[in-house]
């Protein structure tokens, strides 16, 4: 309702403004954990080392003519090959499953102690949150992140 002209309001009476909060500041990032920078790739600790797409190691997988067809043996050979993969900063390739294979003891040469370290990996795996894990820590870095398939073939 308008005010009448002939009524004086005194300025304790007049309306005051009300303050509002300033808008809201962006976000750095847009949204919470996005990564924008290289620099802000999580890595080490229980973040591990992320690669990029480790699922085409399950397309490797399905492609290929694997001597046992135990599902296991393929949760530990994608999480081997998503290792190595991980470690040089790529995607899996053919070659990390033929350094896979040949790390569960189905090389050139066939070995008691590699058959019997595959059984047991096959036995943890089925107890591990993330299968393939105690193969991945039981095979450690050295021996096939930086080694390529010709060099464990040489090796025996």
């Amino acid at each position: 309702m308008a005010q009448q002209p002939h009524v004086e309001i005194s300025p304790t009476e007049l309306p005051t403004p009300v303050m509002e909060p300033p808008p809201a500041r962006r976000r750095q990032p847009p949204r919470p954990g996005l990564i924008t920078t290289p620099e802000e790739k999580p890595e080490g600790g229980v973040f591990g080392t992320p690669g990029p797409d480790t699922g085409w190691a399950l397309r490797i997988l399905s492609t290929a003519d694997l001597p046992d067809d135990n599902p296991r043996l393929r949760q530990i050979l994608a999480a081997l090959m998503s290792a190595r993969a991980a470690h040089f900063g790529r995607a899996p390739v053919p070659e990390d499953l033929q350094v896979a294979l040949t790390l569960a003891g189905f090389g050139h040469t066939r070995s008691e102690g590699l058959e019997e370290r595959r059984q047991r990996w096959i036995v943890a795996a089925a107890h591990e949150r993330s299968p393939g894990r105690a193969a991945v820590a039981d095979v450690g870095g050295d021996l096939f992140l930086d080694n390529t398939h010709a060099d464990l073939k040489s090796r025996g």
